[in-house]
């Protein structure tokens, strides 16, 4: 069976999906939808059989069996909604909602209604990421102690502008802190700049890792590097300077390379045609989200008491 997907949202990751989805012979990309007529036809042009359209019915009126999500981030949970109640698998996205009540309904409505139901958190399928976890669980650097990961992007490369660097960036380090140690968080510090950027998130975890988080959305250099150390060593991935490899004990080991977006939405795929859970699936989108407005909340806890401290003084 083809599965007769359609793309919502004709941006530039859209464009991207629309590429792999086109690509992916277990699927065939059957609609664009998107209200700007000029984005969806740049994104059409990817792929020349897919019928281009203004929302999400017109789309889920062509009869498809999934809809793959692309829109800003504050539309997520709305069209979750749209594309379950018209019978459609989904893919949304990080952040699969910008609040935590919306990812909790978009959860259980997948849940209650039997669907295939996935969150975009790509770094959980790139390959040197995988085997980054598979070291940490290995035991082969000891009892884990401390994660740390930078994801920093220079003022150019900015996608999600809506949002600051916890909301835009933060879904990807938290999507793969929560998969090495899944422990609850026992404390959560957080720092942040005046406009939302940077953002610097401490939390100590129940198992005793401690993980240290720096996000940031104009800095002046790229950054994307996770380390993990660990009582007999330390495993690097560096995404910008070597993303094919890992680097454990300071020995360099080679990972074969696939494309993450195209591992990512195979899987989508295979579970739609297996009727299995994904990966990534919308329990794992709700814990990332829920981390998130944790995160949120101590910033704005600290925010209360810094003005609070001003007006006494």
């Amino acid at each position: 069976m083809t599965i007769r997907a359609a793309l919502v949202g004709a941006g530039a990751w859209g464009k991207n999906l629309a590429r792999v989805v086109a690509r992916n012979p277990r699927a065939q990309l059957v609609a664009i939808a998107d209200p700007i007529p000029a984005r969806r036809a740049l994104v059409g042009a990817v792929a020349p059989e897919a019928v281009l359209v203004a929302s999400i019915d017109e789309a889920l009126g062509l009869g498809v069996d999934a809809v793959l999500i692309a829109a800003p981030p504050e539309l997520h949970a709305a069209l979750v909604g749209r594309a379950l109640a018209g019978g459609a698998d989904v893919f949304v996205e990080k952040p699969m909602a910008t609040r935590l009540a919306d990812a909790e309904r978009c959860a259980a409505r997948a849940k209650a209604l039997g669907r295939v139901a996935m969150v975009g958190h790509l770094m959980r399928y790139h390959p040197t990421v995988e085997r980054l976890i598979e070291v940490a669980a290995s035991g082969e650097i000891g009892r884990l102690l401390r994660v740390e990961s930078v994801r920093r992007s220079v003022a150019g490369d900015q996608r999600d502008r809506s949002l600051g660097a916890l909301w835009a960036l933060g879904p990807h380090d938290f999507s793969v802190i929560e998969r090495i140690d899944a422990s609850p968080r026992v404390s959560l510090r957080a720092r942040v700049g005046p406009s939302g950027d940077p953002v610097d998130i401490e939390a100590e975890l129940a198992s005793g890792l401690f993980a240290e988080v720096s996000l940031a959305r104009a800095a002046l250099t790229k950054e994307r590097r996770i380390r993990i150390a660990g009582r007999r060593g330390s495993v690097v991935f560096d995404d910008v300077l070597a993303p094919d490899r890992l680097f454990v004990n300071g020995r360099a080991l080679r990972v074969p390379w696939e494309e993450p977006l195209a591992r990512e939405v195979d899987h989508f795929f295979a579970c739609i045609e297996a009727r299995a859970q994904p990966r990534t699936s919308f329990e794992d989108g709700l814990t990332v989200v829920r981390a998130l407005a944790e995160v949120e909340a101590s910033i704005a806890a600290g925010r209360e008491a810094a003005s609070s401290g001003a007006l006494l003084a």
